[in-house]
C-alpha cells in the first residue's frame, strides 16, 4: 500500500488534505512503523497543504457551515454534495469499520459491503477536496 502511495503522489508537488494534523500524524505513524519508506513518507509529509485553514480561521465562511469548519459541514455548504445517506459517512465510523475488517470479526458478505461503503466514503472525501476548490475558484472570480 505505501508503495503505491508514494508512487502514485510522487516526489514533487502539493499533497491537499483536509486536516493537516491527522494527515501528518498517519504518515508519521507509518514512517516509524515502516521505516524503510520513512525518507518517501517523509517527503509527502513536507508537502501537505491543509485545506481546512481558510474555513478554520474563518478566511472563508457560508452560513451552511453552521459554524463549523468540518469537511462535513462546509462540503455541502459549497457544494450541496454531502455524507448523508451513506452507512459510513464519519471519519469514525470508517476507522472503526476499517479495523472491523482488518480484525476479521465479519463475514465475508459483509466485509465486501463494508469495503464497498469505505470506499464510497473515501472517494467522497477526496472529490470532495476537488469540488470545495473549485467552488472556491468560482467563487473568488466572481469578484
Amino acid at each position: 500500500m505505501i508503495e503505491h502511495l508514494v508512487t502514485s503522489i510522487g516526489d514533487t508537488g502539493n499533497v491537499v488534505v483536509y486536516n493537516q494534523s491527522f494527515e501528518s500524524g498517519v504518515v508519521d505513524s507509518l514512517a516509524t512503523t515502516f521505516p524503510e519508506h520513512s525518507e518517501k513518507l517523509q517527503n509527502i509529509r513536507g508537502r501537505l497543504v491543509d485545506l481546512l485553514v481558510p474555513f478554520r480561521n474563518f478566511h472563508y465562511y457560508h452560513p451552511g457551515q453552521m459554524g463549523s469548519a468540518s469537511m462535513k459541514k462546509v462540503l455541502p455548504a459549497l457544494t450541496g454534495k454531502g455524507y448523508d445517506g451513506m452507512d459510513i459517512g464519519k471519519g469514525d465510523d470508517a476507522s472503526a469499520a476499517f479495523y472491523k475488517i482488518a480484525l476479521g470479526d465479519i463475514s465475508e458478505e459483509e466485509k465486501d459491503k463494508t469495503k464497498k461503503d469505505l470506499e464510497r466514503y473515501c472517494a467522497l472525501d477526496t472529490e470532495g477536496m476537488v469540488w470545495i476548490l473549485d467552488s472556491l475558484k468560482v467563487q473568488i472570480y466572481r469578484k
